[in-house]
This record gives structure tokens, sequence and C-alpha cells, in this order.
């Protein structure tokens, strides 16, 4: 059973894995965000009002928080490539909630 959790870690210890599953994971928390504290409204509603009251770099530092426990356990598991794509991902969302807040 070992040797199966081994090779699935080998296996997914690409930079490239860790970038898009960083990228992928805070959009789903977006989503899963949205459907649990704000389902009464709209999806469109939802969107006009993160960007109207200007709340919408809280969010995305909200959702990229679940970055960090697949960060902890591919680098516990020394799988450091996969770390090395998380790290990069969330960092262009920083830049993204920076470039929103202070230049839009």
């Amino acid at each position: 059973m070992m040797n199966a959790f081994q090779a699935f870690l080998d296996k997914m210890n690409k930079t490239m894995v860790g970038f898009f599953a960083g990228l992928m994971l805070p959009m789903f928390m977006f989503v899963l965000y949205y459907a649990f504290k704000f389902s009464y409204l709209t999806w469109d509603q939802y969107i006009a009002g993160a960007r109207e009251l200007s709340v919408l770099p809280s969010f995305i530092k909200v959702c990229v928080f679940i970055n960090l426990p697949f960060f902890f356990f591919f680098n516990l598991f020394k799988k450091f490539n996969f770390c090395l794509g998380i790290f990069i991902s969330s960092m262009l969302y920083v830049v993204a909630m920076l470039v929103i807040k202070f230049i839009l």
C-alpha cells in the first residue's frame, strides 16, 4: 500500500502539476465560498458585488489559503517540484490581488 502511495507522490512531483493545482484549488475555493456564504445571490451578483465593494482582493486572499495544506503536505514528503509549482501559482494570485487592489 505504501509503495502505491509513494508512486503516486512521485508521479505528482512535477512543477507543472503543482502549478496547475495551485491555480485550480483557489478557483474551487472561490466557488465553494460563494456556495456556502453567498448562495442567496446569483453568480453575476456575487461577482459584481465583489467588484463594487472592493472585496475581491480579500476573496483572493481567503481562496489562496487552500494552497497551504497541499504545499506543506508535499513538502513533508520532500516533493519539492510540486511545492515550487504551488508557490509560483500562489505568487501569481498575490500579484493579481495587488494589481486589483492598488492599480484597478
